[in-house]
């Protein structure tokens, strides 16, 4: 009997593991899908060309490339700060958050020079347009975060 259910036990843990993995899969699949969404969005509301449209999906996928090994060893530098806190290794905790920064910096840097090449492609007023999206998206930010606090 108790082998029966060592292994009711053994199966329940498997289908809750194929269950969480399909989980994973979804939401990362969901993440990419909203970025498009946006993407397309913004196409839409500032109503571009398809020449800007097809300079937009070149500076975004060569900015995506770009960042991609630095995504990577920020991924290994993270793991390596774990072990270090794990082990309670105060100098290589430091050395690995500072690193850690240093890659988060570089990420922000090829966001910031993709953002600014493609803001370069737009028309004036496609960039008031925007100018004005943004305006109100961050006064709706405010209008949570006052709201929240009161």
């Amino acid at each position: 009997m108790l082998s029966l259910r060592n292994k009711f036990v053994a199966w329940t843990a498997v289908a809750a593991l194929g269950a969480a993995s399909l989980f994973a899969a979804e939401t990362s699949a969901a993440a990419g899908h909203r970025r498009g969404r946006m993407g397309a969005f913004l196409s839409s509301y500032l109503n571009l060309t398809p020449a800007q449209q097809a300079q937009q999906n070149s500076i975004w996928q060569s900015a995506r490339q770009s960042a991609q090994p630095v995504r990577q060893q920020l991924r290994q530098t993270r793991q390596s700060l774990r072990a270090a806190i794990q082990a309670n290794n105060t100098a290589q905790i430091q050395q690995l958050a500072n690193a850690e920064g240093s890659e988060v910096g570089q990420l922000a840097a090829i966001r910031g020079t993709a953002t600014a090449k493609a803001y370069e492609i737009l028309t004036p007023d496609q960039q008031q347009q925007l100018a004005k999206l943004r305006q109100a998206h961050m006064a709706a930010r405010h209008g949570r975060v006052t709201g929240a606090e009161n």
